[in-house]
Protein backbone atom coordinates (compact mmCIF):
# COMPACT_ATOMS: atom_id res chain seq x y z
CA UNK A 1 0.00 0.00 0.00
CA UNK A 2 1.10 3.73 -0.90
CA UNK A 3 2.50 6.25 2.31
CA UNK A 4 -1.47 8.10 1.54
CA UNK A 5 -3.32 4.87 2.26
CA UNK A 6 -1.22 4.59 5.35
CA UNK A 7 -1.81 8.01 6.80
CA UNK A 8 -5.52 8.04 6.01
CA UNK A 9 -6.04 4.28 8.09
CA UNK A 10 -4.06 5.73 11.09
CA UNK A 11 -6.00 8.90 11.25
CA UNK A 12 -9.28 6.96 11.28
CA UNK A 13 -7.98 4.69 13.61
CA UNK A 14 -7.10 7.51 15.97
CA UNK A 15 -10.62 9.14 15.71
CA UNK A 16 -11.97 5.47 16.19
CA UNK A 17 -9.88 5.00 19.21
CA UNK A 18 -11.19 8.40 20.59
CA UNK A 19 -14.93 7.56 20.02
CA UNK A 20 -14.27 4.40 21.63
CA UNK A 21 -12.92 6.09 25.02
CA UNK A 22 -15.09 8.78 24.92
CA UNK A 23 -18.57 5.99 24.64
CA UNK A 24 -17.03 4.28 27.46
CA UNK A 25 -16.78 7.02 29.59
CA UNK A 26 -20.85 7.92 28.83
CA UNK A 27 -21.69 3.90 29.64
CA UNK A 28 -19.76 4.31 32.60
CA UNK A 29 -21.55 7.76 34.14
CA UNK A 30 -25.20 6.21 32.64
CA UNK A 31 -24.44 2.96 34.34
CA UNK A 32 -23.72 4.96 37.94
CA UNK A 33 -27.06 6.79 37.49
CA UNK A 34 -28.93 3.79 36.16
CA UNK A 35 -27.90 2.45 39.53
CA UNK A 36 -28.78 5.53 41.68
CA UNK A 37 -31.86 5.37 39.81
CA UNK A 38 -33.05 2.09 40.92
CA UNK A 39 -31.70 2.61 44.85
CA UNK A 40 -34.21 5.79 44.91
CA UNK A 41 -36.63 3.71 42.94
CA UNK A 42 -36.73 0.66 45.65
CA UNK A 43 -36.39 3.34 48.51
CA UNK A 44 -39.59 5.27 47.49
CA UNK A 45 -42.09 1.37 46.96
CA UNK A 46 -40.90 0.11 49.52
CA UNK A 47 -42.06 3.27 51.47
CA UNK A 48 -38.21 3.14 53.82
CA UNK A 49 -38.31 6.37 55.60
CA UNK A 50 -34.62 5.82 56.03
CA UNK A 51 -31.74 4.16 55.18
CA UNK A 52 -28.79 2.65 56.93
CA UNK A 53 -25.94 1.93 54.63
CA UNK A 54 -23.68 0.31 57.27
CA UNK A 55 -26.51 -2.14 57.83
CA UNK A 56 -24.36 -5.30 56.11
CA UNK A 57 -27.26 -6.18 53.87
CA UNK A 58 -27.70 -3.13 52.80
CA UNK A 59 -24.19 -3.03 51.87
CA UNK A 60 -23.93 -6.10 50.37
CA UNK A 61 -27.28 -5.29 48.36
CA UNK A 62 -25.55 -1.79 47.21
CA UNK A 63 -22.45 -3.56 46.29
CA UNK A 64 -23.81 -6.30 43.96
CA UNK A 65 -26.45 -3.43 42.63
CA UNK A 66 -23.30 -1.31 41.74
CA UNK A 67 -21.45 -4.73 39.70
CA UNK A 68 -24.18 -5.99 37.89
CA UNK A 69 -24.38 -3.22 34.98
CA UNK A 70 -20.58 -3.74 34.42
CA UNK A 71 -20.88 -7.38 34.76
CA UNK A 72 -23.78 -7.58 32.12
CA UNK A 73 -21.86 -4.83 29.82
CA UNK A 74 -18.39 -7.46 30.42
CA UNK A 75 -20.97 -10.36 29.21
CA UNK A 76 -22.05 -8.33 26.46
CA UNK A 77 -18.59 -6.97 25.03
CA UNK A 78 -17.30 -10.44 25.75
CA UNK A 79 -20.15 -12.25 23.69
CA UNK A 80 -19.73 -9.41 20.95
CA UNK A 81 -16.05 -10.27 20.62
CA UNK A 82 -16.43 -13.62 20.18
CA UNK A 83 -19.18 -13.19 17.56
CA UNK A 84 -16.58 -11.20 15.53
CA UNK A 85 -13.91 -13.38 15.68
CA UNK A 86 -15.63 -16.05 14.32
CA UNK A 87 -16.34 -13.45 11.48
CA UNK A 88 -13.43 -12.78 10.68
CA UNK A 89 -11.79 -16.10 10.60
CA UNK A 90 -15.22 -17.13 8.26
CA UNK A 91 -14.18 -14.58 6.05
Amino acid sequence: FSHKIRERTDALDAAGNTTAAIGKGFAIGSAALVSLALFGAFVSRAAISTVDVLTPKVFIGLLIGAMLPYWFSAMTMKSVGKAALKMVEEV
